[in-house]
């Protein structure tokens, strides 16, 4: 495989606004905070990170004819990414609208994601996109998609690692029917126990086992500062992230994602690979913005010091 790898994603690429309380929250009360926006969007943020980390990126997702739809095309110009987009000229862009606590929290979030659903699967099989696809050396995808698009998009990868971010516990469902094209799936606690109808109780081990039945090979579920659980077939390993503290969790799992994911279309091994991404998510919620260089310095020094992997205790 090629160090610098050629990935095609498709997913969502709109803008992310964030509520920020300059005190501790109070609920159902006016709190005294800022808002702050910027492009963002699960396939945007691994694009992000997919790119410092060196990676070449063709994004197909969808916007509307409006400004933030403008602003989102100049940030994908910027990170020098081939845009594939659709855009419907009288629609509205995509929106995440966040509320955040003083310590970086999500308390709340609300997703205005409708226009993604018109990226019907007959739009992946354009000369173009299947062209794009074909020279790819992976394919990522989040489930902001249609399930019948993710399933065409899946079909036409065979042979190549497919990646795929599960996005929230609402939409995590609509992977399910092409969980046996998927080579790496990432996805949050809350949303792996949506995927196999778990409560959030229950152990991280059964619900490996459960993924497992489901057809998953290759996962990594989060779950905010605690352990990171690691699935590679059979083997299942907890990672403890390292202890920051964070000024803003919006997009930490998608840039996870993307750092691991290049590394996995570069050949790297499947555990140095989320070990990376674990690091570069932590740096990403944490710290001012780096540059590739003085990131990469950053993620091999937090993966030299991150302590050993453990095995989870057996289900009961």
């Amino acid at each position: 495989m090629p160090t610098a790898p050629l990935i095609y994603v498709a997913g969502a690429a709109h803008i992310d606004r964030r509520a920020i309380s300059d005190a501790p929250f109070i609920p159902h009360a006016s709190n005294p905070g800022r808002l702050v926006d910027c492009p963002g969007g699960a396939a945007f943020n691994a694009v992000q990170a997919m790119v410092q980390a060196g990676a070449t990126i063709s994004l197909h997702s969808a916007r509307g004819g409006d400004p933030d739809g403008r602003r989102v095309t100049d940030a994908i110009r910027a990170l020098g990414v081939t845009d594939l987009s659709v855009t419907w000229l009288d629609r509205m862009t995509p929106t995440y609208t966040a509320v955040l606590d003083d310590k970086g929290e999500l308390v709340a979030g609300i997703a205005d994601m409708a226009l993604y659903d018109l990226l019907v699967p007959r739009l992946f099989t354009k000369s173009a996109v299947r062209a794009a696809i074909g020279k790819a050396d992976g394919v990522l995808v989040d489930a902001n998609l249609p399930s019948g698009a993710i399933a065409t998009i899946t079909r036409e990868a065979a042979g190549k690692p497919v990646g795929a971010i599960g996005v929230s516990p609402a939409k995590i469902g609509r992977l399910q029917e092409s969980l046996a094209n998927i080579s790496a799936l990432f996805l949050s606690y809350a949303e792996a126990a949506s995927l196999v109808e778990a409560t959030t109780g229950t152990s991280p081990q059964l619900i490996a086992e459960l993924l497992g039945e489901l057809g998953v090979h290759r996962a990594v579920v989060t779950d905010g500062p605690r352990e990171v659980m690691i699935i590679d077939g059979e083997t299942v390993l907890l990672q403890q992230p390292p202890t920051v503290v964070p000024k803003d969790i919006t997009g930490a799992g998608d840039n996870l994602a993307g750092t691991a994911f290049a590394a996995l279309c570069a050949g790297t091994p499947w555990l140095d690979t989320v070990r990376a991404g674990i690091v570069a998510a932590s740096l990403r919620i944490s710290s001012d913005p780096l540059s590739p260089d003085a990131l990469s310095r950053r993620i091999a020094e937090g993966v030299a010091a991150l302590h050993a992997p453990r095995a989870p205790e057996p289900a009961s």
